[in-house]
């Protein structure tokens, strides 16, 4: 009777310790699923594109000009904004001429709720340089407006125009 009794007890005590084994295996993998979700989440947070990001239709008005240079016309067409990092990069693919052509691309950063984008470059065989600011604030997700700046510059005389932009999806 002893023996049986014996024998029941390490029975018991095997099956605990298989019980205890198998607890502590299902805790181990339901944390380690909750680690991988959080991560997914925090991954799809990082990687969210701006809402600035993406194919837009602009359409300029209000154009003016201070110097020589007669105010551009209203005009509208398609432009890029692309985001691989920092900057964010925007460019011009229709409507507006750019010359020289480098001149369509933009480097910009957001602001607290503005966004800024900017280029420069040397534009003729004199050493003069055109400077290009726009400025953007989210109307809403598919809607932005701003105002672009633009300066010429070339041993003391500057010239500059700009117009109110915007751009809608």
């Amino acid at each position: 009777m002893n023996a049986l009794k014996s024998h029941r007890w390490f029975i018991k005590k095997e099956e605990d310790f298989m019980l205890t084994r198998w607890k502590k295996w299902i805790a181990a993998g339901v944390g380690f699923l909750i680690l991988f979700a959080f991560s997914i989440l925090s991954v799809a947070h990082l990687l969210a594109a701006d809402p600035i990001v993406g194919e837009w239709n602009y359409t300029t008005s209000n154009h003016w000009v201070r110097g020589v240079p007669p105010a551009g016309k209203p005009s509208k067409g398609i432009l890029v904004i692309s985001q691989g990092g920092d900057p964010l990069k925007m460019e011009f693919k229709s409507g507006m001429v750019f010359s020289p052509p480098e001149l369509k691309y933009f480097a910009g950063k957001k602001k607290g709720e503005e966004y800024i984008f900017s280029n420069s470059a040397k534009v003729d065989n004199e050493g003069g340089v055109a400077k290009n600011t726009c400025n953007l604030k989210m109307i809403s997700s598919n809607h932005f407006k701003g105002k672009s700046y633009s300066e010429y510059s070339n041993s003391g005389i500057t010239f500059s125009w700009g117009f109110d932009i915007e751009l809608k999806r």
